[in-house]
């Protein structure tokens, strides 16, 4: 399964750059979102930026990934 996490881009250098994911810095190469600028919400997938996001979608998606990260009720039917 591939996914694709919001960040905020903290620096760039040309087409690298690196993003903070919740504390976490991790360098990115932003070839396919030229437009993208230090300060911007970016989403980034396999170390890629791919677009640029606004700070709603970027807080809307982490709340989705939050919910994903919460155990099951003991009482809720297997997930598979």
């Amino acid at each position: 399964m591939c996914l694709a996490v919001p960040a905020k881009l903290v620096e760039r250098d040309g087409d690298e750059g690196v993003a903070d994911l919740h504390g976490n810095r991790v360098p990115v190469q932003t070839l396919f979102a030229p437009d993208a600028k230090v300060g911007d919400w970016v989403l980034v997938h396999a170390g890629f930026v791919i677009k640029r996001l606004d700070r709603q979608q970027a807080e809307e998606t982490w709340a989705v990934l939050g919910d994903l990260a919460e155990p099951l009720p003991e009482d809720a039917d297997e997930p598979f």
